[in-house]
């Protein structure tokens, strides 16, 4: 294993890689990576026909790969690696993927369904108002993320990344006098939204509470196509985001666990 020092090695490593077959469920760029590298969290493994990306997170490791070849590569394993999967029906190598790395001794914890609103949907009312966080509010936003979503598969940012979304007007908030009732954790590159994480709190749970938060959402993107990844096995999530313009479009997710 060698830690990354600069994100210029790691896109020589990546670029290695890039050949007729390679089967990947990353895209090596600046600011997937850059922070990574930066705070010295990231180490690979690299061969001429594999390359493993380990990223350390808040107490497990999150895995990125390439693979030319599927060579046993599991005694490189740190315990408490997590590594998610996606494909289209078509991307039979990836889900080729999926069973190597079950192989692999891990567990595949559960499957995700991809959720697309297309763009010029009408918008969504709501009288309910919705504000942004000042960065000073950064651990009451960590804190209401870590009560509602899994530390081992929820994708939590860390705290630089929130932090920076914050800033960037990234999350949005609805509240009473007990504090935060609902929140938005949200991702814009100008053409397609998507939505990260969204949670209510769990006395205010079936009372319309995200209503306000997708109106606040679509206001912010401005319309435009809108995604979401939602677990195979919530059907009661999927039928909520149905119920406001989403369909599935096929794309899938396997999140995989080794301990």
């Amino acid at each position: 294993m060698k830690q990354i020092e600069t994100y210029e090695e790691l896109s020589a490593l990546a670029s290695a890689q890039l050949r007729r077959g390679v089967k990947t469920n990353t895209i090596v760029t600046k600011e997937a990576y850059g922070a990574a590298v930066d705070q010295h969290r990231l180490r690979v493994y690299s061969e001429p026909d594999s390359l493993l990306l380990l990223q350390k997170r808040d107490g497990h490791t999150r895995m990125n790969f390439f693979l030319n070849t599927l060579a046993d590569l599991q005694e490189l394993l740190p315990a408490d690696t997590v590594t998610e999967i996606a494909y289209r029906p078509r991307d039979i190598g990836l889900q080729e993927a999926v069973d190597y790395w079950q192989r692999q001794s891990f567990v595949l914890l559960f499957e995700r369904m991809r959720f697309s609103r297309p763009a010029g949907m009408a918008a969504i009312d709501s009288p309910i108002p919705v504000r942004k966080p000042a960065e000073a509010e950064l651990e009451t936003v960590l804190q209401f993320l870590q009560q509602n979503f899994s530390v081992l598969t929820g994708c939590i940012p860390m705290e630089e990344e929130l932090a920076e979304d914050i800033r960037n007007g990234r999350i949005l908030l609805t509240e009473d006098a007990d504090g935060i009732t609902g929140l938005m954790h949200f991702s814009f590159d100008g053409k397609i939204g998507e939505i990260r994480h969204l949670a209510i709190r769990e006395d205010m749970r079936g009372k319309g509470g995200t209503i306000p938060l997708l109106a606040g959402y679509l206001r912010e993107i401005g319309e435009k196509k809108s995604v979401v990844w939602v677990r195979a096995d919530y059907t009661a999530a999927q039928k909520a985001y149905e119920r406001f313009g989403f369909t599935a479009d096929g794309r899938r997710s396997a999140v995989l666990y080794f301990h």
